[in-house]
């Protein structure tokens, strides 16, 4: 990755590849500066649009506004939900506009696409505090068959919920990211375009990490996986089923995934008055509009509870 090049125009390099391989080059030039994790979801957009275009017999270099929108409806008729809709659009956007800053395509047709806002519902994806309890208290209390998995699952409960990590934040943590601060410590996240941040944890969550982390070298993940023999971090799909469980166990209905622990972080906090700034700071929030929507999603008044009774 080399954030400090500038991607000049190339229009007439790609030009000289057959259409397809210009495509695929195109998407790789797109993708180059992206963090993994986005190179990988983006791969998937572009993929999904470039298949959607090659079944009307059209490539990238030659798509239009109609494109756009007849990709949307197509993605509405796969079953797909708005928010992910949006997701879908925007990284074509996001590739439409490169392509014409490169010179690939001489109009950009995602230019004149808005997209609308969507009601992500936040408040249906956050647990109360006592969910939340339960779902650590069971968790402690429940039949392993292994000592050291309960204990890697309840510290994965925990640094998703008080740290409020993403998911791919937590998979990636090193032993080397830990920092003792007197009897606590902070911990150093990589985040969304790998922006880093740092964490002042607990006394008893730094406790419980550092007995976990016995005499791991500084270079081996916090949470390996089995099959990379310490070498690789545990996969993202596989943290999903441990937050599943504790939510089961805890008598929860709801799909509870990772990111409500993430969510409930920012909620709790925004109900005990804790500073806008600082939630934004410990979450790695780009925009502190985007912690601001956690304090209006359970309001603790409202100008409803101050009428006469009707």
């Amino acid at each position: 990755m080399t954030p400090v090049l500038a991607v000049k125009r190339r229009g007439k390099q790609l030009s000289h590849l057959a259409p397809v391989d210009a495509q695929q080059r195109l998407i790789q030039l797109w993708l180059h500066d992206k963090p993994q994790s986005t190179q990988k979801c983006y791969r998937m957009y572009a993929s999904s649009y470039t298949a959607f275009l090659a079944g009307v017999g059209k490539a990238i270099a030659h798509t239009t506004i109609e494109d756009l929108v007849e990709f949307s409806e197509h993605l509405h008729n796969r079953g797909l939900a708005a928010p992910t809709i949006k997701t879908y659009i925007a990284a074509v956007k996001s590739l439409l506009s490169f392509a014409y800053k490169t010179g690939y395509i001489k109009e950009n047709p995602g230019a004149a696409i808005k997209l609308k806002k969507v009601d992500q519902r936040l408040h249906e994806k956050v647990l109360t505090e006592t969910d939340i309890a339960l779902m650590i208290r069971l968790t402690e209390r429940a039949n392993y068959r292994y000592k050291y998995q309960q204990i890697r699952d309840l510290l994965i409960l925990k640094l998703l919920y008080v740290a409020g990590l993403r998911v791919s934040e937590l998979v990636n943590l090193k032993w080397r990211d830990f920092t003792p601060r007197d009897r606590t410590g902070q911990i150093t996240v990589v985040g969304k375009g790998d922006k880093s941040r740092h964490v002042l944890l607990p006394e008893y969550l730094w406790v419980e990490l550092m007995n976990y982390s016995g005499d791991s070298p500084k270079d081996a993940y916090v949470f390996p996986s089995r099959k990379g023999k310490g070498l690789k971090p545990l996969q993202r799909q596989n943290v999903d089923p441990i937050i599943k469980d504790a939510a089961e166990r805890a008598g929860l209905t709801q799909k509870v995934s990772c990111h409500w622990l993430r969510h409930s972080h920012a909620t709790h906090n925004a109900e005990r008055g804790t500073p806008v700034p600082l939630i934004q700071q410990t979450m790695g929030h780009a925009d502190i509009s985007t912690t601001s929507g956690y304090i209006h999603i359970r309001p603790g008044d409202s100008s409803a509870l101050h009428l006469p009774k009707v």
